[in-house]
């Protein structure tokens, strides 16, 4: 098989192929419709960096009474959370009474999260263990999860 005879049978199957596309009307329609949805979707899913996020409303709850009459840990937390705050202007931060009034005011929309110090925070840090956070987010909007996360993991 020489190549004229082999480009002669690839010209034959496309005209095939593209007549029997054009005959069917509903697969042309969704080969064109499908990927215009998908990237509707896309686009609604994860948005430009144009529409930065910014002033998500977060309460923060610090439970951490200290270990041996010193909270300095939980407080150098709360400093550094403000610090990198004021440079990114992502969170508006503001103090809750529990970890449950966060989570109800998520469910109703109040908020977009909460990040909670947990009353053990002080202890496990002078004791030289890794300390730990609660954070609760907002699951509905993946995007605004993802950058609050973002922002507290920095």
């Amino acid at each position: 098989m020489n190549v004229k005879t082999l480009l002669s049978h690839s010209f034959t199957i496309a005209k095939k192929d593209l007549t029997e596309l054009f005959r069917n009307r509903l697969g042309l329609v969704l080969l064109i419709v499908m990927p215009l949805f998908m990237m509707v979707m896309i686009g609604f899913i994860y948005p430009s960096n144009g529409s930065t996020l910014t002033n998500l409303p977060v309460a923060l709850v610090n439970e951490d009474t200290g270990f041996n009459d010193s909270s300095i840990p939980s407080q150098a937390f709360i400093i550094g959370l403000n610090q990198i705050n004021d440079q990114t202007n992502m969170l508006s931060l503001s103090i809750s009474s529990s970890m449950a009034d966060i989570k109800d005011k998520v469910q109703r929309g109040e908020l977009n999260g909460g990040i909670v110090i947990p009353s053990n925070f002080s202890a496990s840090l002078l004791s030289g263990e890794q300390g730990t956070v609660i954070i609760v987010t907002d699951q509905s909007n993946p995007t605004i999860s993802a950058t609050m996360l973002a922002v507290l993991s920095a």
